[in-house]
């Protein structure tokens, strides 16, 4: 433990180390250029991972407002993010055929 002057809290290297870190839950965050990519550079399209899958897709007025649409409908569609693009402003997403009308319906209310 160390000490760090009068009247201030010992430190120990635990404490320390907590200060430092955050949630392994916590997701990385994205550049304001560039969102998150579903596959890596040169991968498969999304649509590979959805059997008999169709695209919707959605335009927003900026990347930020994309983001959190991507975000509300991973959690109550749900989504795979596997089957998600986000670039720039723009959302597709890579649908069961037999549920693309919900979820198309959902993408244009958020």
């Amino acid at each position: 433990m160390q000490n760090h002057g009068s009247g201030q809290k010992p430190t120990n290297d635990h404490e320390r180390g907590v200060m430092d870190s955050f949630p392994a839950s916590d997701a990385l965050s994205d550049t304001a250029t560039q969102g998150p990519r579903a596959v890596p550079a040169g991968g498969d399209h999304p649509s590979k991972h959805v059997p008999d899958a169709v695209t919707v897709s959605r335009h927003f007025k900026d990347h930020e407002s994309a983001k959190l649409a991507l975000e509300e409908l991973v959690r109550s569609v749900p989504l795979d993010r596997s089957a998600t693009e986000l670039t720039g402003a723009e959302l597709r997403l890579s649908v069961p055929r037999d549920d693309a009308q919900r979820i198309e319906a959902m993408l244009q209310a958020v």
